[in-house]
């Protein structure tokens, strides 16, 4: 394996930059609060930059393209999916998670229920974005080894280690600031990337499509290349998995108003539907210029990036790099706020310091990117992780829809808890049984949610209403 010295100079220059953006924002002493939530202030673009940069990463790119290698166009579905969980969340959730003034998903878990809610909610997405952190280390690893012609564990190790750099230096304002310019670039080396890798395949960007059309299988160009049972699955997990994307709804709550936190949700979800077909096309292009040579097609974007001209690819790995860098310290940054403000503040250490709780933020980001890591060396797919992990914690958006518009005198505490814990079964026992039917595990554990909350609330009734700021937060039209 070779060094790709002037990709590699532009990706160094570009990393440097933001990382120092990171460093600019930091200077400014900020509070737990501006760590975690940006002191709620985040204009709309803000509000999107957060948003697609935790939905828009290492499964929107890399896994796309690597399942788009191995299966074609099919894999697009991934961020036509994440688009359409925007979508309803915008119509559903989005104005009302704004109004409820939370910082984690849990907290509004423990605003809507009980503190037994919240705690078995905050283990459900810390576990859930550990698995999807995982991804984007694994994502990073099969860009950086082609690129610098390392192994590509050590490719791995790299990129856990600019998420701490990332994560501990600015927090979510940092985060948030750093991925204005992540999205440019993003969309900048997609563009790159598919209109050189067409032209590499075909001579020309039409020869291209029709080389794709000719040159490979009929199900490369369907949507539908695997059973339907399973798509389903993969979809309806993506979309109730958004109600608990802790990283991208921070994002929400992160807005300065109402307006910016529904608009920036609209915004972001048109902006990610493309992503997918586009990387799906670079994958399918990859398949006909390498052949069957890719290992797992776990390297399919770098790969046919780095036969670009030299200039071109560096621009377009940084649209690559930008997906991973802006993903990655999202998704082990929401663990940390679950953590933080859920468990630490809540039942160690109610009272603690700004100063120890950014302390301990940095200490957590350490250990959490060391296990990621350790991880990520022993996994090859990317998508199938990232659509397991979504299934784990899609339950909680089953609970959060229900007891918004079934209202608590159908949804009780012990129901939730109980719905939850009984959909986190049956998604073990579906998962060891290996997906009985072709059936993805999102479907059983959807459903298992959902039945066991409704029908356990019929005989445990609910303890306690909702305090007026809560019921003016769900529903403010029908307030006194």
């Amino acid at each position: 394996m070779t060094i790709h010295f002037v990709p590699l100079c532009i990706l160094v220059v570009y990393a440097v930059m933001t990382i120092g953006i990171a460093n600019i924002v930091m200077r400014k002493k900020l509070g737990a609060e501006h760590f975690l939530v940006a002191a709620r202030a985040l204009p709309v673009s803000l509000v999107v930059a957060v948003l697609l940069g935790d939905m828009v990463g290492g499964a929107s790119t890399v896994g796309v393209c690597q399942r788009g290698y191995n299966e074609g166009l099919s894999s697009s579905l991934y961020s036509i999916s994440i688009g359409i969980a925007f979508f309803v969340f915008a119509s559903t959730m989005s104005g009302r998670f704004r109004r409820l003034r939370a910082i984690t998903i849990p907290e509004v878990i423990g605003k809507l229920f009980d503190t037994k809610t919240r705690l078995a909610s905050a283990i459900v997405i810390a576990i859930a974005y550990f698995f999807i952190g995982i991804t984007q280390i694994m994502a990073g690893g099969a860009l950086l080894s082609p690129l610098l012609g390392i192994d590509i564990w050590f490719a791995q190790l790299i990129t856990a280690i600019l998420f701490v750099v990332i994560i501990s230096t600015g927090g979510l304002h940092s985060i948030a600031m750093v991925n204005i310019i992540q999205v440019f670039f993003i969309f900048a080396g997609l563009l790159f990337s598919l209109i050189f890798s067409l032209i590499i395949i075909g001579g020309s960007i039409p020869s291209g499509f029709e080389r794709i059309s000719c040159d490979l299988p009929s199900s490369f160009l369907s949507f539908i290349s695997r059973p339907l049972p399973t798509i389903a699955g993969e979809v309806a997990g993506t979309v109730f998995t958004f109600f608990a994307a802790q990283a991208a709804i921070t994002g929400v709550f992160a807005a300065k108003d109402h307006k910016a936190a529904i608009q920036g949700t609209w915004i972001a979800g048109f902006l990610i539907m493309p992503i997918g077909v586009a990387f799906a096309l670079i994958g399918m292009c990859a398949r006909i210029h390498f052949g069957e040579s890719l290992p797992y097609g776990l390297s399919a974007a770098p790969a046919m990036m780095l036969e670009l001209n030299p200039v071109v690819a560096g621009i377009s790995l940084c649209g690559l790099f930008a997906a991973i860098i802006s993903t990655g310290p999202l998704n082990f940054l929401a663990p940390i706020q679950i953590f933080i403000r859920d468990v630490y503040s809540v039942y160690i250490e109610p009272e603690a310091s700004d100063k120890k709780l950014i302390f301990l933020n940095r200490m957590l980001a350490i250990i959490l990117l060391g296990c990621g890591w350790a991880t990520a060396v022993n996994f090859k797919e990317i998508l199938k992780l990232t659509y397991w992990a979504f299934a784990f914690r899609a339950g909680i958006g089953v609970v959060l829809l229900s007891i918004t518009y079934l209202g608590s005198r159908y949804v009780s505490e012990d129901g939730a808890f109980w719905g939850l814990l009984t959909g986190a079964a049956v998604f073990a026992v579906w998962t060891l049984g290996g997906s009985p039917f072709g059936l993805h595990v999102a479907c059983p554990s959807l459903v298992a949610v959902f039945v066991a909350t409704v029908v356990i609330s019929r005989f445990r009734k609910r303890k306690n209403e909702f305090a007026p700021e809560v019921q003016n937060a769900l529903h403010p039209e029908i307030k006194a």
